[in-house]
This record gives structure tokens, sequence and C-alpha cells, in this order.
């Protein structure tokens, strides 16, 4: 029997030759290369979009709390009947020295430094100016019928759109013509939305009218401030019923000490079931400084607080400039102030549209 030997294939060269060490560098290297491009774009497109949002925040913070702020101060002490007729304000607060101001229509616009405070407005932040503004906002609701007596002063009023009148006991009202203008509060209505409207003493509301009479004040006996009768308002058929707006503008403090803390609010004169309330109202987060300066009927210039002086009548323009910071932080390259937050400050001129440039 014969041995055979079965052929074995020769190891081909490049079978047994390994990866190199050159070669395994190189590769590592490419290898880095390739991660850290791909990182950096991640990081370049990581830090643009969080640029672009904080810009976004500086833009809509800037858009909402001008186009609210500039509406009130265009409509400060706007009479719906016309604003060179005499006010009456019947409200109790009024009729003392020390008026607060949302109730105050004879400073219907004036402004506050960073030396002053708001009284009433717990969240203020300190050194930061302010800005108070009343107005008066018709809202189509018309005198039918002026009634009075002993118990009340009545009025039967009519809408432009043919429905209730809407207003809710223990609002602010003002009810004018072409003669004279009175500021009173709703004492009751009929069931808040038909057809009649009440004004009277007492203290079923807060402040409460020191009168039934809409017309000129006349002082009680004693130590009464005002006659509970009073006078007759001159109100006849078509008079205008109107809603008083108080709102003041001010820097406060949010809360949110992660966010910066700091953000435009509006302090506005509400109703809480029948009581008369101060509602805080946060409008643009990132405000951190409001600058306020006003024009004077006589002058070309732009003044501070302090130069208006008693002149608060004569201003017929505002400007205002907003210092605003991002809400997130570490954006700017810069984090040695403010956290990294980006910020801007932007200056805006507003017209008091009833008052002649």
């Amino acid at each position: 029997m014969k041995n055979h030997k079965v052929p074995t294939l020769a190891a081909s060269p490049a079978r047994n030759a390994g990866l190199a060490l050159v070669e395994l560098m190189i590769a590592m290297v490419l290898g880095l290369v390739i991660i850290g491009a791909v990182t950096g774009i991640m990081l370049s497109n990581t830090q643009s979009f969080r640029t672009n949002k904080g810009l976004s925040q500086l833009q809509d913070g800037a858009r909402v709390g001008y186009e609210l702020l500039a509406r009130d101060i265009r409509q400060a002490g706007n009479m719906p009947c016309g604003n060179d007729i005499s006010v009456v304000n019947i409200l109790n607060p009024a009729q003392n020295s020390n008026v607060p101001w949302y109730y105050d229509w004879s400073n219907a616009f004036v402004g506050y430094d960073a030396d002053t405070s708001l009284p009433d407005v717990d969240n203020q932040v300190e050194d930061t100016e302010s800005l108070v503004v009343l107005s008066g906002e018709a809202n189509g609701v018309y005198v039918k019928d002026y009634s009075t007596g002993n118990n009340a002063a009545n009025f039967t009023v009519g809408t432009a759109s043919g429905n209730g009148h809407q207003l809710t006991d223990g609002d602010i009202l003002l009810v004018c013509n072409e003669s004279q203008g009175t500021i009173f509060q709703m004492s009751s209505g009929q069931n808040n939305n038909a057809d009649k409207l009440i004004v009277n003493t007492g203290n079923s509301q807060s402040p409460g009218n020191c009168t039934k009479g809409l017309g000129e004040i006349i002082p009680g006996n004693g130590n009464k401030l005002c006659n509970t009768n009073g006078n007759r308002g001159p109100y006849s058929h078509n008079s205008v019923i109107a809603k008083m707006n108080a709102t003041a503008w001010y820097i406060g403090d949010n809360g949110r000490a992660g966010e910066g803390g700091r953000s435009l609010y509006m302090a506005r004169l509400g109703n809480n079931s029948g009581a008369a309330a101060i509602e805080q109202i946060e409008i643009a987060a990132g405000v951190t400084g409001m600058s306020l300066r006003y024009r004077l009927r006589d002058t070309a210039d732009f003044l501070d607080t302090s130069a208006v002086g008693n002149r608060w009548e004569d201003v017929n323009a505002v400007e205002v400039t907003l210092t605003m910071l991002t809400q997130d932080g570490n954006i700017s390259t810069d984090t040695s102030t403010n956290d990294g937050r980006l910020g801007r400050s932007l200056t805006s001129v507003v017209a008091i549209r009833n008052r002649s440039l």
C-alpha cells in the first residue's frame, strides 16, 4: 500500500503580514480628526441655536413690552367725551390729600424716578423708574335715562351691540358728555349684564363713593367731605359710560433668580368681588431696567424725571429705553458678568395722542 502525501498550500506573505503600527497610528489620527470635526460642528450648531434662542427671547420681550406700554402711553389722560372738560371724582379716596395713584385723575400721567417706589406694589426692584397712566376706555355703553333720588343715582343704559352692558358691581367707571365727566364706583347693576346701573354710597363696595350726586361735590356737615345726596350730574340721553383704566409700569422681581430675576411688570386696577384691587401682571421676562425721559410742549429735548418737576400735564411724548438680558445664561463668551447672558438696550419714542406735539 502506497502512502500519498497531501499537498499543502504555501502561506501567502500577504496573509501572514499584520497591521503595521504606522498604519494603526494613521487610522487613529484620521478617526480623531473626523470625531473632532463632527464635535466642533455639533458644538457650533448648539451655540448658534442657543444664541438665536436668546435673541428671540430679547426680540419677543421687547415687542410685547413696547406694544402694551406704548398703547397705555398713547391713551394717557384720554376722556371719551373730550379732554377739555372738567372732571369730578366722587371716589372716597379722591377726597383726601394723599390720593392713591390708581384713583388720581388729576395725575393721569406721571413718572417716578429711581428713588421713589410705587405704593401698593410689593415686588418693584429698588432704584428703578416707573410710570403711571390713567385713561377712560369707551366700550359702547351709553345713557338712556338718568334719575336721582334719596336712595341712589340710577342709570338706564344701552349698548352699541344691543346686548347687556357687561359691567360688574364694583367697577370703577366714568360717565361724561361734552361739558363734564364724573368718576365713580358702580354700586350694583341688574344681574351685571342688563340695562341698569346704580351709584350709591355705603360699605357694599370698596373704596366706595362719597356722594350719590354726580355733579360738583358739595362739602358735607361736620367732618364729612361730601354731602351724601350731592348735586345732580348733567348727564342726559347719549352720555357715555366707560371703564377707567389705571396702570403702572415698572421693573419687578419675578422670583426666578436662575433666569435673571427681573421682568417688566404692569400693576393694574382690577375688581375683586366688588372691591377694587391692584393686580401685578408680568409682561416681559428679562427686562432688567427701564429708563424714561419726557418731552414738554415748549421744548425740543427729552428731560429726566427730576427736570420735569410738576409739569406732567405738559408732557406730550416719552422716550422709553428697555435694558434686557436673555433668560438663559452661558450664551456670551464673556461670562464674567451676568452669567454669560446676552444683553441689549432698545429705545422707542411714544407720543401721547391727546396732547399736541
